[in-house]
């Protein structure tokens, strides 16, 4: 840990040095130039500084840059055929900044002999072009802009989706939309599918892409045929920026505290190190033996007992833990970025981000198993597990574009690896046998470290051809996730009734990996992308038409082992070790300690089973984009999938499955008003079963106590969708709008709870969600215009969904789909000026009874307790180019519970008379003070 300060430190002080290098005497103003009725881009406008010759035209993405321009006020002037021209005042530029704004121009009305110049000044243009964008959207769809990001004191793109209505983010980092869990979203980055952060879900880690990157993000509720087919809660696409407008570098450290974890003395650190733990790698050291690996096919059949014991003591002795006094948490962001002008007016750029994060976690809880049959009985089992982590982070984003005329080219990557190091302890534990018997009484823990990463790299390019303006636009994309878990060490230790402790190993034939023994996994993950669109606008009924066509297609392959290894008795049928006269865990597993007392391995099969899964992804689309006068809109057509899964399980037939869609769906928006738009769609969606879901093998998540299996018979679910909402915009940055929407699901997919502490997964015969969702953002400065008030906004989303769900072995239930809640709501108060000198949010959240699991039988429905989360966050710049701000997440720390729903299974609240308490988890509150130099 002291490396890991000493190397924060030095690189803090670096780019702190480095300001000097960014000193500049001259500004930039820059953005774009959008069509006021469709907020298109406007390709080849041209935009001048009055008085001078200074001037530049709009590149393919409809942006300008005015550069080299002395400290001042300035008004611009801005020209393209067919359309009135604009003049923009009052634009100040200061010396080494930036200056953004983007422009809408009007249509022209007539072929006048005169040119008509529309005046307006710098804030009501940017109002404008804000205003515009949000209209005009096709799509029932909710976003944030780069303005309100960068006027808001949020660090990471988690932070961000908080403030999008009809979005919650759970854990900081996953995206929940209309209470849909996240199998039902689609992920994007800058149009093109996101490699999930998470290997066993469909999810993705939205802490790991720094605010400040970020050029928009859209939340799509609806979907278009240009949009692949997989979800329907969502489609979240986060547009990062490409070409910087001007030359920038920001540093930021943070330091946090948590209630549970922070300068406690008696915090447990699993042992041993690695070499490199420090950045966020496993070594070596930690990786399966050669001399088991090598003979892994043979093992079981094809090696002597002495052999096996021989192999047992290759493995290191490695079941030691110690106690430390942790220090807080720290996290260190750096971000740059720069672009220059070449000589044929073309524009290069890049940016550039390093963020590197430690820190510790602990969560204590319990949890208990009963009888659902007979719920007032004693409890099954019972214990309380104490989780202690030790967490790296490591991450970075990189892109370089070029631009210039009609042709634009990206190249985007982003990388994250993500280590964490477990100790979990268990305690107070007793299990009870078929009677009401004195229960056994245990104790235990498991030693693990997980790497989780995620690569995604996109070359992407657009292209405006010929006098029509035909765009051609295409991407080719790689993306790797990949999950690393070498050697968990599971121990359980018994105790005697007169107080002493012992290690009970099985024979060689019923060995317990989660009892005794160690497991060894890895996943890679590939994922190879490659699209084309072609869009052709023309006119008809004398309004601006699109046609476009494009085609996807996405091939992954994922490679997969396990290793499920229980300790044995190999020569006999069962022993008991006792832990007394010197014998300790930290020696019992030594090459001596195993061959004294004849221990080996047996390979757990059912847990062991390695797989190669692969997937292709052939889609095609029509859409036309029809506007039938100023008011009506209607953007329609349809997108076909041909999708091919194939499973190889080592030992197993081949799985395969094969499946043709095609999605239709219409958007027809009416502009009732200026200021009011009525929006209706349809749509057709798929949600696809993810690999490990199909994997039909096992395995134990020790923290939840679960055994969890695949199922090869899932077949993939259809989604029909319908949406209707009215909307206001009264003014730039705000909304007022009522939605409804209803979704019937075919054969949705559910994880589902099989008794026994197993889980696994099915399809029920069909679902429907019927839902409302109010959404208010509005500005205060009605009730005063000076002080407070001015800059001062509220914001509330509240979504309700009534669900019920028909099975084929019980009966319909009127209960959310599993992982939906039947309500969510959003809420926050914003203060941010302006001049962004000091701003505050205040944020709560509150998802309803989350289904967690299925049950087999009604009762053995597992829900997840509401629980209120409050967040408040400060910042305030003490100085040019420094901000100092103070996050306090969780504040109210409600405990995280989880409960059999025992009574009325169309009732879904708790219940204390009735429904039974398994888990509870309480991770405490975290404060994050942070400060951010930007150098000007």
């Amino acid at each position: 840990m002291k490396k890991v300060i000493s190397a924060i430190t030095v690189l803090f002080v670096l780019t702190l040095t480095a300001g000097n290098l960014f000193a500049q005497t001259t500004g930039r103003i820059s953005g774009k130039v959008i069509d006021q009725k469709n907020s298109e881009t406007l390709i080849g406008a041209t935009v001048n500084i009055e008085g001078t010759t200074k001037a530049s035209a709009t590149d393919v993405d409809g942006h300008y840059v005015l550069s080299g321009l002395a400290p001042g006020k300035y008004t611009i002037l801005i020209r393209y055929i067919g359309y009135q021209s604009k003049t923009v005042s009052d634009i100040e530029v200061k010396a080494g900044a930036n200056t953004p704004l983007d422009v809408t121009l009007g249509q022209a009305q007539s072929q006048a002999l005169n040119e008509v110049v529309i005046k307006a000044t710098y804030r009501q243009a940017s109002v404008g072009a804000l205003y515009a964008r949000q209209k005009n959207s096709i799509q029932v769809s909710d976003g944030i802009s780069s303005d309100i990001i960068r006027r808001s004191p949020d660090r990471n793109t988690g932070d961000v989706l908080k403030r999008i209505g009809g979005t919650s983010v759970q854990d900081g980092k996953f995206v929940v939309i209309r209470g849909l869990a996240e199998r039902y979203n689609n992920n994007l980055l800058n149009g093109s599918v996101l490699p999930s952060s998470e290997p066993d879900k469909k999810a993705f880690s939205y802490d790991i892409i720094p605010a400040s990157l970020i050029d928009n993000i859209v939340v799509y509720k609806t979907a278009t045929p240009d949009l692949p087919g997989d979800f329907a809660g969502g489609a979240i696409n986060t547009i990062t920026k490409d070409i910087p407008d001007s030359k920038f570098m920001e540093t930021t450290l943070s330091i946090g505290y948590n209630s549970k974890a922070t300068f406690k003395n008696d915090f447990i650190d699993a042992q041993p190190n690695g070499k490199y733990d420090f950045l966020g790698f496993s070594d070596d050291s930690r990786k399966l033996p050669p001399v088991y690996a090598d003979n892994k096919a043979i093992y079981t059949s094809g090696t002597t007992n002495n052999q096996k014991i021989a192999i047992a003591q290759q493995f290191p002795n490695t079941f030691g833990s110690k106690t430390i006094t942790t220090i807080p948490n720290i996290n260190f962001q750096f971000v740059t970025g720069n672009s220059k002008v070449l000589k044929n007016e073309g524009r290069l750029g890049y940016n550039f981000a390093l963020n590197y994060s430690t820190g510790y976690k602990e969560s204590t809880g319990n949890r208990t198993q009963y009888n659902v049959s007979a719920p007032d009985q004693l409890p099954l089992y019972s214990f309380d597990r104490n989780i202690f982590s030790s967490t790296k982070t490591l991450g970075g984003l990189f892109s370089l574009g070029y631009t210039t005329g009609r042709t634009k080219l990206v190249f985007r990557n982003l990388f994250n690896n993500d280590f964490s190091k477990d100790y979990e302890q268990t305690s107070n534990a007793l299990v009870r046998g078929g009677d009401d018997s004195e229960p056994t009484h245990y104790r235990g823990f498991s030693n693990e470290v997980t790497q989780n990463g995620v690569l995604s790299s996109v070359l992407e390019g657009q292209h405006t051809l010929g006098e029509r303006k035909i765009i051609v636009d295409w991407a080719g994309s790689y993306g790797l996730s990949y999950r690393k878990q070498p050697d968990q060490r599971i121990v359980t230790i018994f105790s005697n009734p007169d107080g002493g402790e012992y290690l009970s190993l099985p024979s060689e034939n019923s060995p317990l990996s989660n009892i005794l023994g160690r497991v060894y996994s890895n996943l890679n993950e590939n994922i190879y992308s490659g699209k084309v669109n072609v869009t052709y606008p023309f006119k008809w009924l004398n309004q601006p038409q699109k046609i476009k066509v494009g085609g996807l297609y996405t091939y992954r392959d994922r490679d997969f082992s396990i290793d499920a290894l229980g300790y044995v008795d190999i020569v006999g049928n069962g022993k008991r070790i006792d832990l007394a006269n010197g014998t300790t865990i930290e020696n019992v597993f030594s090459p001596q300690s195993i061959a004294n007392n004849n221990l080996a391995f047996s390979r757990i099969d059912l847990q062991s089973t390695d797989y190669v899964g692969t997937s292709n992804l052939n889609s095609g689309y029509l859409m036309l984009d029809n506007k039938f006068s100023d008011k009506l809109h209607l953007v329609w057509g349809a997108r076909v999938e041909r999708y091919e899964q194939k499973l190889a399980a080592t030992g197993k037939a081949v799985q395969n499955y094969v499946n043709t869609d095609i999605l239709p769906s219409a958007n027809l928006s009416y502009a009732l008003t200026e200021k009011s738009n009525l929006r209706a769609s349809f749509y057709k969606s798929v949600n696809r079963p993810e690999f490990r879901e199909l994997a039909d093998f096992r395995y134990f998540d020790y923290q939840n106590n679960f055994n969890i299996s695949g199922n090869k018979n899932l077949v993939r679910s259809t989604i029909s969708n319908a949406d209707l909402r009215y909307e206001i915009f009264p003014s730039s940055g705000e909304i007022i709008s009522v939605s409804a929407f209803y979704k019937k699901f075919t054969n949705p997919i559910e994880q589902v709870n099989l008794d026994n502490d197993v889980l696994s997964y099915d399809n029920a015969v069909s679902a429907e969600d019927f839902g409302a969702e109010v959404e208010l953002r509005k500005k205060l400065n009605f009730i005063s215009e000076n002080g407070l008030f001015k800059n001062l906004t509220f914001y509330v989303n509240a979504s309700y969904i009534n669900a019920k769900v028909k099975f084929r072995n019980r009966e319909e239930a009127k209960t959310p789909l599993q992982g939906q809640s039947p309500y969510l709501i959003n809420s926050g108060l914003f203060y941010a000026p302006e001049s962004g000198s000091f701003t505050f949010n205040v944020l709560y959240n509150r998802i309803g009874e989350r289904l967690r699991f299925r049950g087999v039988d009604p009762h053995t429905d597992i829900y997840e307790k509401p629980r209120d989360v409050i967040d408040f966050q400060v910042s305030k710049r003490l100085f040019k180019g420094g901000e100092l701000k103070l996050t306090l997440s969780d504040i109210l720390a409600q405990t995280n519970a989880l409960y059999y729903n025992i009574g009325d299974v169309n009732k879904i609240a708790y219940s204390a008379a009735t429904d039974k308490i398994i888990q509870n988890r309480f991770n405490g509150f975290t404060t994050n003070l942070s400060f951010k130099y930007s150098f000007k």
